[in-house]
C-alpha cells in the first residue's frame, strides 16, 4: 500500500520464501532494476524467521540492496582474498502466484562491518529478471550511501570490483532515488534496521 501511494502503481504479487517466513510484491525501476517489497508471509511460522523481524518494524523503508553478478563462486573467492566470510552461492527458488517455479542464486558477504551497505549478489541464472515481468514504477537513478567511514567502505567495494562511491556522513544510511510520473521519489533506509544482515 505505501509503494502504490508513493509510486501511483500497484505491486505485482511475487510469492513465498517457504522457510523464511516472508512473501514479496515487485515493482520494476527500468533497465535490470528492480524494488522488492518484502514483508512476513501471513501462512507462514514467523518464529526464528527473517519474516519475524520484519513484522517487528514501525515502518517501511530499505533494509539493504542487491547486485546482479555472474560466476559467484569466482565472487566468493574473491571475497576471501579481502577476508571476508561467504555464504553462498546458495541455490533459491519460488514459485509465482501462477505457479511458475523461478530458480537463481544468491551469495551473502560478512566478516565486514558494514551491514546494510554492502549489497548481497544474485545471479538469476535462466529466470527471466522481474524488471521485464513487472510494473514499471518509475527510473532508477542512483543509489546513495552515507556512512562514518566512508574511505573503508569505498575500499572494500572497489576491491571486489564495483564502482560505488559512499559519501562521508555522521550516521549510516542509505537512499535509491527513483524518478517517476509524478516527480522524485527517495526511500531511505527503514528505521530500526541498523547492524542488520541477511
Amino acid at each position: 500500500a505505501e509503494a502504490e501511494r508513493l509510486f501511483g502503481v500497484a505491486a505485482a504479487p511475487g510469492g513465498a520464501h517457504p522457510g523464511g517466513g516472508t512473501c514479496n510484491a515487485l515493482l520494476s525501476l527500468g533497465d535490470r532494476v528492480y524494488l522488492e517489497i518484502i514483508a512476513p508471509d501471513p501462512n507462514q511460522d514467523l518464529a526464528g524467521t527473517f519474516g519475524e523481524r520484519i513484522a517487528g518494524l514501525e515502518g517501511c523503508g530499505l533494509i539493504t540492496w542487491a547486485a546482479a553478478a555472474s560466476g559467484l563462486t569466482a565472487l566468493a573467492e574473491r571475497a576471501a582474498s579481502l577476508e571476508l566470510t561467504a555464504r553462498g552461492p546458495a541455490p533459491t527458488e519460488r514459485r509465482t502466484p501462477g505457479g511458475d517455479l523461478l530458480s537463481w542464486e544468491l551469495l551473502f558477504l560478512g566478516g565486514h562491518r558494514f551491514p546494510g551497505l554492502v549489497p548481497f549478489f544474485i545471479d538469476w541464472l535462466e529466470t527471466p529478471h522481474p524488471a521485464t515481468t513487472n510494473p514499471l514504477a518509475g527510473q532508477y537513478r542512483s543509489l546513495e550511501i552515507r556512512t562514518p567511514d566512508a574511505a573503508g567502505l569505498n575500499g572494500l567495494l572497489s576491491g571486489l570490483g564495483m564502482s560505488m562511491i559512499a559519501e562521508e556522513a555522521d550516521t549510516v544510511d542509505i537512499t535509491a532515488v527513483i524518478e517517476t510520473d509524478s516527480g522524485e521519489v527517495r526511500l531511505d533506509k527503514a528505521p530500526g534496521t541498523d547492524g542488520w544482515t541477511l
